[in-house]
C-alpha cells in the first residue's frame, strides 16, 4: 500500500535576526509552513535519480521520497533550531533552499539545492561566494559542509571553491571544509593539479 503524503506540522525555527547572506541579482527569505509544498517537490526532484535505482512504480517511489523529506524536515528542524532556513528567489520566485547555521565558530551549510532549470547556470557558485564573503565579514573561523561521497560532481564544485575534504566521518559521507584563511582577495579558489 503507498504511503501517503503527510501533512507536516513541524514549522521553522522563528528567527528574527536580519538574513546573515546577500546576492545579487537572487535573493533569499525564510522559509514558512506555506513553503512546504514547493520545498517537497524540490526536494523529490534532487533526491528522484538516487531511489530510481530501487525500480519501484512511480506512486510508491513519490510515496518513499515524500517520507524521507518528511522525516528530514523534522529532523533538520529539531536539530539545527538557531539556523536559517531560507529560499533562494530569482527574480522573486523560489528557485531552491540554503538551510545555514551560522551561529557558531564554523559556520555549517546544512543543505543547499537548487531547481533543476537553475542548475548551472551560476547561480549556485553565487549562493556559495555570498556565503563565503559574508563569512569573511563576521570573522567566521570557516564554513563546513558534508557530501555524498558517490557525489563527485558536487566535490569537484566544492573544490573549485576552495573547500577541502577534512575526514569521512560516515561512511558515505566526506566533511568538507573552507577557511578565510587559505585566500587573500577575490574568494578565489587554489589552483588544483
Amino acid at each position: 500500500m503507498p504511503l501517503r503524503e503527510a501533512s507536516l506540522s513541524t514549522d521553522f525555527p522563528a528567527n528574527q535576526r536580519d538574513i546573515p547572506i546577500c546576492i545579487e541579482p537572487g535573493t533569499f527569505r525564510r522559509a514558512t509552513l506555506d513553503d512546504l509544498g514547493f520545498l517537497r517537490e524540490l526536494y523529490c526532484s534532487l533526491r528522484a535519480e538516487e531511489f530510481a535505482s530501487l525500480g519501484w512504480p512511480p506512486d510508491q517511489l513519490r510515496a518513499l521520497l515524500v517520507q524521507q523529506f518528511d522525516l528530514q524536515h523534522r529532523s533538520y528542524v529539531a536539530t539545527f533550531p538557531r539556523a536559517d532556513f531560507l529560499l533562494i528567489l530569482w527574480e522573486g520566485i523560489p528557485a531552491g533552499r540554503l538551510y545555514i547555521d551560522t551561529s557558531h565558530d564554523h559556520w555549517h551549510i546544512i543543505d543547499i539545492g537548487l531547481k533543476s532549470e537553475r542548475r548551472n547556470a551560476g547561480l549556485g557558485s553565487a549562493v556559495m561566494q555570498a556565503i563565503k564573503r559574508q563569512a569573511r565579514a563576521s570573522a567566521a573561523a570557516g564554513i563546513v559542509l558534508h557530501v555524498a561521497c558517490a557525489n563527485e560532481g558536487a566535490q569537484r564544485f566544492y573544490r573549485r571553491l576552495g573547500f577541502l575534504e577534512v575526514s569521512r566521518e560516515e561512511p558515505s559521507y566526506a566533511r568538507m571544509e573552507w577557511r578565510p584563511e587559505r585566500f587573500s582577495g577575490q574568494c578565489m579558489s587554489p589552483k588544483t593539479a
